[in-house]
């Protein structure tokens, strides 16, 4: 999502929706003050509850311009990210975790983390609930919804062997012969009585009667 620095920088000067949330990072020594630690899990479950989204530290959500984070603090801001997605995510969130420079209001380029949260199998809850991405913003779900999304994403978690993927496989690899197929032949047995029959396995699809 947003594979190139243009456009994520368009989409920045848009502002966010349902697929953009920009953060500002403030720092204390080393450690992250802002985003809030609750906060911004909130906004990451929000996105792989809904569509999936893209959340961008190092960019003031108001005025959408790039501030960057110091490259001396970029470690200790992607393992926030990451504390915050094992600790505070439930069941732990994976997310997609890119460094980029971007350009500042100057025009000179600056850092930035740009944190994917994609489209997830499973229903999160964060420290504020079970919350899902609407437009710019976020929202709980309300029973009803959070429901139907749980029911939903369980069923896409079914794998049926007849139609999982096997890696590296070629057309090849597949069988010439045609299967078999086993069907049940209908017969007549004098011994039932009248108007009974056994049903046996045949070969083919093809069936006797007597």
């Amino acid at each position: 999502m947003f594979e190139s620095g243009k456009e994520l920088m368009d989409r920045i000067r848009l502002g966010e929706d349902t697929f953009l949330e920009l953060k500002a990072v403030r720092l204390a020594g080393q450690r992250v003050s802002a985003p809030s630690r609750d906060g911004f899990a909130d906004e990451l479950a929000a996105f792989a509850n809904s569509r999936g989204g893209v959340c961008v530290l190092g960019v003031d959500d108001r005025t959408h311009e790039v501030s960057g984070i110091p490259l001396e603090a970029l470690d200790a801001v992607e393992d926030f990210v990451r504390e915050v997605c094992n600790d505070s995510i439930q069941p732990p969130l994976l997310p997609v975790i890119e460094r980029l420079t971007l350009p500042t209001p100057s025009g000179s380029p600056a850092p930035v983390l740009k944190v994917e949260a994609p489209k997830s199998l499973f229903v999160h809850k964060s420290p504020g609930g079970y919350f899902h991405r609407v437009g710019s913003g976020k929202r709980l779900m309300s029973p009803d919804y959070l429901a139907r999304l749980f029911q939903q994403r369980s069923q896409s978690r079914i794998i049926r062997f007849d139609e999982q993927t096997v890696p590296a496989a070629t057309i090849k690899d597949l069988s010439k012969k045609r299967p078999q197929r086993k069907t049940m032949a209908k017969i007549r047995d004098p011994t039932l009585g009248r108007g009974h029959s056994a049903r046996l396995p045949a070969q083919g699809g093809a069936g006797a009667s007597g």
